[in-house]
């Protein structure tokens, strides 16, 4: 899973790039820039979805309505980005993003990291359903 984790983190890095990018464009390149933004962050959720998947994530779905939610938003500010709304695309795909991207990983990046410690260390019971694993604290 460490190939996959190295993915994940070499596309996060070029989000941030990109991002770095629509802030700092000429206002005429800012609807390609965004473009190149939801691109990337597509890319990265789906390779999310990909490891919570292998490893029978239980939160997987509310992870994933996280993610729905930011395509939406960003999504819907695209069409006055269109429009020509620089500032629009700016401050959505820029600002809001990063904030937004910040706090996923604090919360429920962490919640799936110690779901995957758990996993590689063989502290989960494999034939155990997720909804049946419990811990024992002494």
């Amino acid at each position: 899973m460490c190939k996959q984790l190295d993915e994940i983190s070499a596309t996060e890095q070029a989000l941030r790039s990109s991002v770095a990018l629509l802030q700092h464009c000429p206002d005429i390149s800012v609807p390609d820039a965004y473009h190149a933004v939801i691109r990337t962050i597509e890319h990265l959720f789906w390779l999310e979805q990909e490891l919570m998947e292998a490893y029978d994530f239980p939160s997987r779905q509310s992870h994933l309505e996280q993610h729905a939610r930011v395509l939406r938003g960003l999504h819907c500010a695209h069409s006055a980005v269109l429009r020509g709304s620089v500032a629009h695309a700016r401050h959505a795909g820029g600002k809001l993003l990063l904030d937004w991207l910040t706090l996923h990983r604090d919360t429920m990046h962490a919640v799936f990291t110690i779901w995957m410690s758990y996993c590689d260390n063989g502290l989960l019971n494999k034939q155990t359903q997720p909804h049946e694993a419990s811990f024992i604290a002494h």
